[in-house]
């Protein structure tokens, strides 16, 4: 049962936001951090203190990943297997914790220190091969980047060693690597939103003052609302979380006269590929503090919502750190600045489930719900969090509104194009000399991305594809390197920009394992929702394993392509679709790859024993035997 002090807790969490179900699944978390995971009596005791049925939240309980509906070790260690991760060395490392460890995916070590998992994507898509680290009973948890197999043995020592570890990175808490466009003939330099990165104690409210913090927000306060709404709508400003869709047009969608409205930044940064927001969090958290009261001021919202990925534990206590202190001064809260303006913002941990990174899903699952998607119209701006309107913004999004107020909208447009104007975050991994987060106006090419600020690629093997914003996205190939890094010209060449997470593969790589980790991981992740996403991934991802394991023919090839045509145009929301278009682009550029493999490794063509059928899983997604309906 709960103790009195877990129950205190969580009456707290129920009073802080406006609808007390918002605070079920912080609940939860508050349960698991006593016992270790959710028995049932548990589960039916927060059911009791929200005035739920218990199976309502055994629901929610069972929806995200990073709720234990089982005991596990002590440290529950999560490699990501992804395909960045993968393409630096992920199943090696995986190899190596397996030997060390004596125990397989799915497992606890016999002394119940290590629970070993496989992992998807972590947001260290930079700093690959990756391990995030939990501690059973405590809300502790850490990444380990760049764990290569020599790395195994100090990362185990370090967990084993009895001393107070820190939640930062390991090895030290510095920035991952970045960088900026350095200006030329034509355009000016564009080191604005990653110029206080890496200054020391860059994310205290100290060092963001001594460089001018707040004083745009002060500015903001004084203008009338609606002039900075114009002011977001001329810079053209787009969203950063993949939509592309303009956010001062977005903001004037509100209804008139109708309150109250909230403010929702989405921080469930999930897309692989993608880590761009985890270095503003980390690292300047303030300046999003800065942006969000700029956003809530100009949609006039006395509540602000920040849904954070439940892996990012460190960024969000950076941001919670941040949002104490900016509260401490009077920058947050009653009255904030002097004026009559009263500004909260709640910081929400999701709990691993990459849907909720879809605006509708993150507001269910904001709610207390299961994160599944909404029918939209209504659109979040007119009917959102708890049926008010909402707007839904990106971490990026956020944090550029508060330097297009300081420096002005024709600042902005100096860069990029007319319909994609400004700059970006581009976040840049797999096989490329300098991984990392690039700071570009729009329109640079992915040639001058990769060579002339990345490096160029690892060995200086060729270029085979590119994945240009997000594993989502359909892969271009190598004669499309000078394609430019825009909405407008990545659509013309067959992709999108997506959340602007690049992914470089080079020559050499083969495709086909690549097209099985992309199939599953959204098979992975698919809510269950409808039957095209929550069927149909898995299907094309049991047809790929078979292929790879050399039972595969060439009907198989047509099978998929008529398997993610459904799911692209029946599935209930955007990211079903989405979930195919990278396999599709595959097919689409690397047939006679396919081909050629399926004939060296099956030349009698030999058909399977049953028909392509689901393959049911375990809760660690080690594959059972088939079996047929």
């Amino acid at each position: 049962m709960l103790s009195s002090n877990a129950r205190s807790e969580i009456q707290a969490l129920m009073a802080r936001y406006p609808r007390p179900r918002s605070a079920l699944l912080p609940a939860l978390y508050v349960a698991q951090r006593e016992h270790g995971w959710l028995p049932p009596d548990v589960q039916a005791e927060i059911a009791e203190m929200f005035g739920l049925e218990p199976m309502e939240v055994h629901a929610v309980a069972g929806f995200y990943n990073m709720l234990y509906k089982e005991p596990h070790g002590q440290y529950h260690l999560e490699l990501c297997t992804n395909v960045s991760c993968m393409l630096r060395g992920a199943n090696e490392t995986a190899e190596a914790l397996k030997a060390k460890l004596h125990i397989d995916f799915g497992e606890t070590t016999p002394d119940g220190n290590f629970t070993l998992d496989h992992m998807e994507c972590l947001g260290s898509c930079g700093t690959a091969p990756v391990v995030f680290v939990r501690k059973s009973h405590s809300d502790w948890g850490r990444y380990y980047e760049g764990v290569t197999p020599d790395k195994v043995d100090a990362m185990l020592e370090d967990l084993l060693s009895g001393d107070d570890l820190p939640m930062s990175r390991w090895p030290e808490d510095v920035p991952y690597h970045h960088d900026y466009f350095k200006g030329d003939d034509t355009l000016p330099a564009t080191n604005y939103i990653l110029r206080r990165i890496d200054k020391p104690q860059s994310h205290t409210i100290e060092s963001y003052l001594a460089d001018g913090g707040y004083e745009t927000a002060k500015k903001v306060l004084q203008m009338d609302p609606q002039a900075v709404v114009n002011e977001v709508k001329t810079a053209g400003l787009r969203g950063r979380g993949g939509a592309g869709f303009p956010a001062g047009i977005k903001w004037g969608f509100l209804p008139q006269d109708v309150f109250p409205r909230y403010l929702v930044v989405n921080a469930d940064e999930s897309e692989p590929g993608t880590f761009k927001d985890r270095l503003i969090l980390e690292f300047d958290p303030h300046s999003l503090v800065e942006g969000i009261i700029c956003a809530s001021w100009a949609i006039q919202a006395h509540y602000a919502f920040v849904y954070i990925r439940g892996e990012y534990m460190h960024p969000r206590k950076r941001l919670l750190d941040a949002i104490a202190e900016a509260k401490e001064k009077g920058l947050l809260g009653k009255g904030i600045f002097g004026t009559d303006f009263d500004l909260e913002i709640i910081v929400h941990p999701g709990a691993g489930a990459y849907i909720c990174g879809e605006e509708t899903a993150l507001l269910s699952s904001l709610e207390g719900f299961r994160g599944h998607p909404r029918l939209k119209p209504p659109f979040p701006a007119v009917e959102g969090l708890y049926a008010k309107p909402t707007i839904v913004n990106n971490v990026e999004t956020i944090t550029q509104v508060r330097h297009i107020m300081q420096h002005g909208a024709d600042w902005y447009r100096q860069w990029g194009t007319e319909r994609s104007p400004g700059i970006q975050l581009l976040s840049l991994s797999g096989q490329v000399k300098r991984p990392g987060v690039y700071e570009v106006p729009y329109g640079i090419t992915l040639r001058q991305l990769i060579y002339d600020l990345a490096g160029g690629t690892v060995d200086d093997r060729p270029i085979k594809s590119i994945v240009p914003g997000g594993l989502s996205m359909p892969q271009l190939t190598a004669d499309q390197l000078d394609t430019p890094m825009d909405f407008e010209s990545l659509q013309a060449a067959g992709s999108m920009l997506g959340s602007g997470g690049v992914i470089v593969i080079c020559e050499g790589e083969n495709i086909i394992p690549i097209a099985r980790r992309t199939s599953a991981f959204y098979r992975e992740e698919s809510c269950g929702k409808c039957s095209p996403c929550r069927e149909g991934g898995t299907w094309i991802e049991t047809i790929l394993e078979r292929i790879e394991a050399g039972q595969g023919t060439l009907e198989d090839l047509q099978e998929i392509e008529h398997i993610a045509k459904y799911i692209e145009q029946q599935s209930f929301c955007p990211f079903g679709a989405a979930s195919v278009w990278g396999v599709q682009s595959m097919l689409r550029h690397f047939r006679p790859e396919f081909e050629e493999y399926i004939l060296n490794t099956n030349p009698d063509l030999k058909k399977p024993d049953i028909p392509a059928r689901p393959i049911y899983r375990q809760y660690h997604g080690k594959p059972l035997e088939n079996k047929l309906d």
